[in-house]
């Protein structure tokens, strides 16, 4: 009886050996608001349009809020009412990260408007500029990256599969990446 209880914790242990290094094979980049800005720029003015309004978005400022999980943009947003009324004001988005494993490219996904100012324009126009604002900005940022992996030199070679954690913490956009 004891030679097989110790079988069965030496089966054990040799099972959590094997399992540790698998589980300690995450890969964590660290992305800082510099970093980002320069990504997040060049994916900026674009435009959208429909038959009352038209919405560009300009100028995305990246926020990083401490102890967070979201990143925030600042956008100037410029416009028309009616076709004809100018329209201009900020506006402060954050979305979620999602992960594409196979090309190694994070996206801003669902993207809100958590805040929007915008100048002269009557109260009954807003809830649509809104609405056309925040689709605009979906749109974008769901089909462009933010960031690959590679372009600050760690190895496309350490990708992972999914998103383990994400958090800002000294100022920076910490990823880590599982790599099973």
């Amino acid at each position: 009886m004891k030679i097989r209880h110790w079988l069965t914790r030496g089966v054990a242990v040799t099972a959590l050996a094997a399992a540790l290094p698998a589980l300690a094979m995450n890969f964590v980049i660290e992305l800082g608001q510099a970093d980002l800005q320069r990504k997040v720029e060049r994916l900026f003015p674009v435009s959208h349009q429909d038959p009352l309004y038209q919405v560009n978005l300009s100028e995305p400022r990246v926020v990083l809020r401490e102890g967070g999980d979201r990143i925030g943009l600042g956008l100037k947003l410029s416009g028309t009412l009616l076709q004809q009324l100018p329209v201009s004001g900020q506006m402060q988005v954050t979305g979620g990260l999602r992960f594409e494993p196979a090309s190694g490219e994070f996206y801003l996904r669902d993207a809100n408007v958590e805040e929007l100012s915008i100048d002269g324009v009557p109260e009954q126009y807003i809830g649509e500029i809104r609405r056309l604002a925040e689709h605009t900005a979906r749109e974008v940022l769901n089909n462009h990256p933010i960031y690959v992996l590679g372009q600050l030199g760690e190895s496309k070679q350490l990708m992972g599969r999914e998103i383990k954690a994400i958090s800002v913490r000294d100022g920076k956009l910490v990823l880590e990446l599982a790599m099973f």
